[in-house]
């Protein structure tokens, strides 16, 4: 066990690795890989489809490896998972040179697929890592914090992303964006190391029962199965809504790469604020609270970017804001999902039972992804139609759809038990 200045040094430590790790990540909230995959000459449809990729792939290799890392080790997997996230930013910047065709979309698909196993293996075992570590009765504010501190860095970088498109949007820069963000990447090898494993794998004797058998352990701990499924709907229903956002900057309100990771970066600031406060609500109120509002606030968010014709202030402003409370509201979520999780979990084969939750999660996002992909590259919803005088487009109709299912899913509440009170 660890005393209180090695816990203090090792959360330093934690704090820092997720810091560089979610640098990576942030590339796909800020608008960055909208910019680029546009700049590749990638279509919207495709775009949306590329967005689900590393979460489907995710959804499918979560178990096994989460499994796996219960039975011989969650750093060693976590490590090896590092160099193939380096080895899928390189091919991303190599992309860059194949010009806009065939094989630069190939190549950005291949590089997806490697960050994906690379970003799964990290993931199956990270809270499973982090549990014994972070004692129960400050998960609220540890995670608040990491979160808070993580998406303060992802902002700065998204603003120093947002001065370089602005001065320049030809593809070195591109490039170079990625390089600086693979350096981060290979100095995150080297203090995810420095993480200690304090369970050791095989060491409990659960471990040695099947794949079956620890599945049907995880899915009989009370309400954990009843959770997993407000999880799995409520990432479904909201995970694509940045995505469908930052397509509408694009395609409907014509903003240059500049303005999209400008809005990007008020995404980042929103979610650090929604992170900070999520952390005091869970600990003193209990996650019950945060979900009923987050699910009002979500819809709420939706409906005002329809409402953008009425505002009496710039486009940009009023996208940014709609951004804004909804990724305040989904860091909120993050937080309440996270504690909860930690709180269910049986204690054995804790990677497998983190994992579920997370394969669930995944599965939502990679769903909804593939779901607004199809719904445009097929044209399920009409191209434009007209309500109150105003002109609208197949994006609103996406937006309309996900707020009626967020305001359904108000009965999904109940689905989740009030153990954040305990």
């Amino acid at each position: 066990m660890l005393d209180e200045r090695q816990r203090a040094r090792v959360f330093k430590i934690i704090i820092v690795t997720q810091c560089l790790g979610m640098i990576t990540t942030t590339l796909f909230q800020n608008g960055f890989y909208l910019n680029y995959f546009a700049k590749l000459g990638i279509s919207s449809a495709t775009i949306a489809m590329l967005f689900a990729l590393p979460f489907l792939v995710g959804s499918i290799l979560m178990l096994p490896f989460a499994f796996i890392s219960d039975r011989f080790g969650k750093k060693g997997f976590a490590l090896f998972g590092q160099v193939l996230l380096v080895a899928s930013l390189a091919l991303m910047i190599s992309a860059g040179w194949m010009g806009n065709g065939r094989l630069s979309l190939s190549i950005v698909v291949v590089s997806l697929l490697v960050f994906s196993v690379g970003g799964t293996l990290q993931a199956a075992g990270w809270f499973a890592l982090l549990n014994p570590i972070v004692p129960a009765e400050t998960r609220g504010r540890f995670f608040g914090r990491l979160r808070v501190t993580f998406q303060t860095v992802s902002i700065v970088v998204t603003l120093l992303i947002t001065r370089l498109l602005k001065a320049s949007q030809a593809m070195p820069v591109f490039q170079g964006i990625l390089g600086l963000i693979l350096v981060a990447a290979v100095l995150r090898y080297f203090t995810y190391a420095r993480i200690p494993e304090l369970e050791n794998a095989g060491g409990e004797k659960s471990h040695r029962g099947s794949f079956r058998d620890a599945v049907a352990t995880v899915l009989s701990a009370p309400g954990y199965l009843h959770f997993n499924a407000y999880v799995f709907l409520v990432t479904l229903f909201t995970a694509a809504v940045p995505t469908v956002f930052g397509l509408m900057q694009k395609d409907v309100f014509g903003f240059t790469p500049a303005q999209i990771s400008l809005v990007g970066a008020l995404f980042l600031v929103g979610g650090v604020a929604g992170c900070g406060l999520g952390g005091r609500v869970v600990d003193r109120y209990g996650n019950r609270v945060v979900f009923v509002l987050a699910q009002l606030a979500f819809a709420a968010s939706m409906l005002a970017m329809l409402a953008r014709h009425w505002a009496p202030w710039p486009l940009l402003a009023h996208a940014g804001l709609c951004t804004i409370v909804f990724s305040m509201v989904g860091g909120m979520v993050g937080v309440a999902i996270s504690t909860e999780m930690l709180a269910l979990i049986p204690p054995s084969n804790k990677s497998l039972s983190t994992a579920f939750t997370m394969m669930l999660s995944n599965g939502g996002i990679a769903l909804a992804g593939i779901g607004v992909s199809k719904a445009l590259g097929w044209r399920i919803f009409p191209p434009e139609w007209h309500m109150l005088g105003r002109s609208f487009t197949a994006y609103d109709s996406l937006l309309l759809f996900f707020v009626g299912m967020v305001l359904a899913m108000l009965v999904a509440i109940g689905l989740v038990p009030p153990i954040g009170r305990k």
